[in-house]
């Protein structure tokens, strides 16, 4: 709907609005003369008529523009419906390209929340799964800089490595979501398979989160004494790589 219009509408429901308002207005002011003038029955007819018919009128404008707004929302949300579906492709053609990519994957995941609501449980726990693996990363990161822990950089890449390892056995998960159909609720997932995806991603954000507490302890040690034994550290970079290695082979 032009916008021209659509204040064409809007301003004569408020001149109606005005009469009417207007109307009422100055026939009480002017009550007393009109029934010396015309007398009582017939200045009450005016008085009643008038405003009313003014009202009348705002009455059915106010009606007719609450319709064209409420159609012209409808259009609204069924282009911004359309622009769903076609972001919706877009995001799948990326995520088929590269599932291991955190932000892509993000979105995939938001997206079939969007568009299958019957998931929306499932979704919500790999989406805090990442949250989770954001939050080790970002503690990660900020001990390093903290201490200006340069050593501790194959630490932050462990996680980054372990991050994506989550994207990619998410891919079990969205493929169940795609059988199942947009429709579709918990009850027609192979949960066996989706638990088994979002258990191997809880086993790596648990070492995660143990290697993020190993790498304070060992950070401590170094400050007050460089030469520190790092061998805790290393055996738990080395159980994470394994973790990533056994899944990569499954």
């Amino acid at each position: 709907m032009k916008e021209g219009k659509k204040n064409g509408k809007l301003i004569r429901t408020l001149v109606f609005a005005a009469i009417a308002a207007g109307s009422f207005l100055i026939f009480k002011l002017a009550e007393a003369p009109l029934i010396i003038a015309m007398g009582v029955r017939a200045a009450g007819i005016i008085s009643v008529i008038v405003p009313a018919a003014a009202g009348i009128g705002a009455a059915a404008s106010a009606a007719d523009l609450i319709s064209t707004l409420s159609k012209e929302r409808k259009k609204n949300l069924e282009a911004r419906a359309h622009e769903e579906i076609e972001v919706a492709e877009d995001v799948t053609e990326e995520y088929a390209k590269d599932a291991s990519n955190p932000e892509i994957t993000r979105k995939r995941l938001e997206q079939i929340r969007a568009t299958a609501p019957g998931t929306s449980r499932i979704m919500n726990r790999c989406l805090e799964q990442m949250d989770r693996m954001d939050e080790l990363q970002r503690r990660q990161l900020e001990l390093m800089d903290a201490n200006s822990a340069t050593y501790l950089k194959d630490t932050v890449t462990t996680l980054d490595q372990v991050e994506r390892e989550l994207c990619l056995n998410y891919r079990s998960v969205v493929n169940q979501c795609i059988i199942a159909g947009s429709d579709a609720g918990e009850d027609k997932l192979d949960m066996s398979k989706v638990e088994n995806s979002l258990g191997r991603n809880d086993k790596l954000l648990s070492q995660s989160k143990e290697l993020l507490t190993v790498s304070a302890d060992w950070v401590d040690k170094y400050n007050e004494k460089n030469d520190a034994d790092r061998s805790l550290l290393d055996n738990w970079i080395k159980v994470i790589q394994d973790t990533i290695s056994k899944e990569d082979i499954i």
